[in-house]
């Protein structure tokens, strides 16, 4: 089974190998103007699943620590009480999308603000729900540990997975089994 997950998925390149160059060269790359990682990330997820990957305006609360669907949170008195939203639903799977390369202080910011997100989503009240975070990007890959260590702080709730794609791959095999 595993097997037929690699044929119908390709070769899934590890986060460690994905730089900025690599990016450049793959033919869904459009120099960084549009969403196409996020797009190409759930065509992914979507080879993976078997399933469509709808896009979503669910986002996290932080103050009420519960999901809601808020297409436009700026243009709310409380909209820093909301989370970036999931790029992505599969039924009760909710998923963050990333590929981040090179290192630098705008990458630094970027994980910072996913680790908030994670959080977030480690203490949502709602445990039914599965949140997949998938990070791909050599930056990505080289701050695994403080994503590791949060886990840690929460006693690696089951609901989480944070990841590359290629993990991602292996986890849903897992979950299916």
């Amino acid at each position: 089974m595993v097997s037929d997950i690699l044929v119908r998925c390709g070769n899934i390149t590890p986060s460690e190998l994905q730089t900025k160059d690599w990016r450049k060269a793959q033919e869904w790359y459009n120099g960084g103007k549009s969403n196409e990682c996020e797009l190409h990330q759930r065509h992914l997820i979507e080879t993976i699943t078997q399933k469509p990957c709808l896009k979503t305006s669910t986002r996290i609360n932080v103050r009420t620590g519960g999901l809601e669907d808020v297409k436009y949170p700026m243009k709310l008195p409380n909209g820093f009480d909301y989370t970036e939203d999931f790029d992505g639903r599969q039924d009760d799977i909710y998923y963050n999308l990333k590929i981040i390369c090179d290192k630098g202080g705008a990458q630094t910011r970027s994980l910072r603000e996913v680790y908030h997100f994670v959080e977030a989503q480690i203490k949502l009240d709602d445990k039914s729900k599965f949140f997949v975070n998938i990070l791909d990007g050599d930056c990505c890959s080289g701050s695994m540990k403080h994503f590791q260590y949060l886990l840690e702080q929460y006693g690696h709730p089951s609901n989480i997975f944070i990841g590359d794609m290629a993990q991602f791959r292996v986890w849903h095999q897992l979950r299916m089994v």
